[in-house]
């Protein structure tokens, strides 16, 4: 693999971190480049790239915005506690 169709791979992995191996491997086939997913995948580890998939954050219901927000409310004196001994 060129040094210019990694830093093309990079550069799209940067734009879409949810792109999978199989996807980059059609796109660089449009630009005439044939590689194997597998040589992808470990170029992808060596510039620190690991994995496909970013986690993804975990969305709140408003049972549970509530609960954090209460819990918040009533450990302002803890926070106040340890603020003022630093």
């Amino acid at each position: 693999m060129t040094a210019r169709a990694q830093r093309r791979m990079l550069n799209e992995v940067k734009k879409t971190p949810r792109v999978s191996a199989r996807d980059l491997k059609k796109s660089l086939a449009h630009a005439n480049i044939s590689v194997d997913e597998s040589t992808i995948r470990k170029t992808l580890n060596k510039n620190g790239v690991h994995g496909r998939t970013p986690r993804r954050k975990q969305l709140l219901s408003r049972k549970n915005i509530a609960a954090r927000l209460k819990f918040a409310k009533e450990h302002l004196d803890v926070l106040a506690k340890y603020s003022v001994d630093r």
